[in-house]
């Protein structure tokens, strides 16, 4: 793939839901998540309604049209078959692809949410504790998905590749996860097409994590990075001139991990802390808005590319690329 190729999107809130992007859904209902959603009156219907209607094709076309030319797709364990509550997501992972195909874009698969969950998180289906580091079957069963995964697409190129597991708990040694990655990286790189991409997560400590795997050459690894700045324990306090500096800094780590890997910014954003907009009005202004794209697009110029989160929401606002593009924010051509 070349660069270009690597300005992407986030499908995020359809095949794994989370509450926030899609309140509408969870109207009148006790959930919280997709795990306590599946057990409302109606939810069969509501949700399969939601897979049929939150991605049509139209929405393909426009991302092909605004430069978009790769999207990555989460996805839960329940990929391929059910596991109560959950319900199976393939056919419409499948007419992902096939549109993606189309609109010539390709996709990265991303392992969102994996039994028992990796961090106890609602954008990993339940949540609750991270019972995947407890149990050695959990982790089994997601290097089982995963290989199925590869094996399924093998013939696929639009399938460029495959991210192990969204967002693992933060650790310092973590041995566990790194014994994983290794693990996983070997069977779902001989699973799996020459060629295929295999993408795994830092775990918020991109200098620790950096080098796990040593790739072997018919089957590149790279890591991927999620910056959300707002989440920086001092945002809230920094000036228009720190927290700009903040961002160019990232430059240097990226630079530095990249030696051993290629990087990816697999999520980041516009979104700045509601303090620190109630403290800096102008944080809230669609020129600073522009000038913060465009710091950031300009501090991972250093990476292999890009996945904004996300493509769109319900409501419009910086968590939704589409409407940032509409805005004049945010453009790629």
């Amino acid at each position: 793939m070349s660069d270009r190729a690597f300005y992407g999107v986030n499908l995020g809130g359809w095949l794994l839901l989370e509450k926030w992007m899609t309140p509408s859904l969870f109207k009148g209902v006790d959930a919280i998540d997709e795990y306590t959603f599946m057990q409302t009156p109606g939810a069969q219907e509501k949700i399969e309604r939601h897979r049929q209607t939150f991605m049509t094709e139209e929405d393909f076309q426009w991302l092909a049209e605004h430069g978009v030319t790769v999207v990555r797709i989460p996805v839960g364990y329940w990929l391929f078959e059910s596991e109560a509550p959950y319900t199976p997501t393939l056919g419409y992972l499948d007419w992902a692809v096939a549109m993606a195909k189309k609109h010539t874009i390709k996709v990265l698969i991303d392992l969102h949410g994996a039994p028992g969950s990796q961090n106890g998180r609602d954008h990993s289906g339940k949540t609750g504790s991270a019972e995947w580091y407890r149990h050695r079957e959990y982790r089994q069963q997601t290097i089982e998905i995963l290989e199925k995964i590869a094996r399924y697409y093998h013939d696929e190129p639009t399938v460029w590749g495959i991210e192990l597991l969204n967002e693992p708990k933060f650790g310092i040694i973590q041995w566990t996860l790194r014994r994983f990655y290794k693990e996983t990286y070997e069977r779902v790189a001989q699973a799996g097409r020459k060629g295929l991409g295999i993408v795994f997560r830092d775990a918020f400590t991109p200098r620790l994590m950096t080098g796990v795997i040593w790739p072997r050459t018919t089957s590149p690894a790279m890591m991927d990075v999620h910056w959300y700045h707002f989440l920086d324990l001092f945002h809230k306090w920094r000036s228009p001139k720190s927290y700009a500096s903040r961002i160019r800094g990232r430059k240097g780590l990226i630079d530095g991990v990249r030696q051993h890997q290629p990087v990816l910014i697999g999520e980041w954003s516009l979104v700045v802390s509601g303090e620190a907009t109630h403290r800096r009005p102008e944080f809230d202004s669609d020129d600073f808005m522009k000038k913060h794209a465009a710091l950031q697009l300009d501090a991972y110029a250093g990476a292999a590319g890009w996945f904004y989160w996300s493509y769109k929401t319900e409501g419009v606002g910086v968590w939704n690329f589409r409407s940032l593009v509409e805005r004049g924010i945010i453009s790629l051509q």
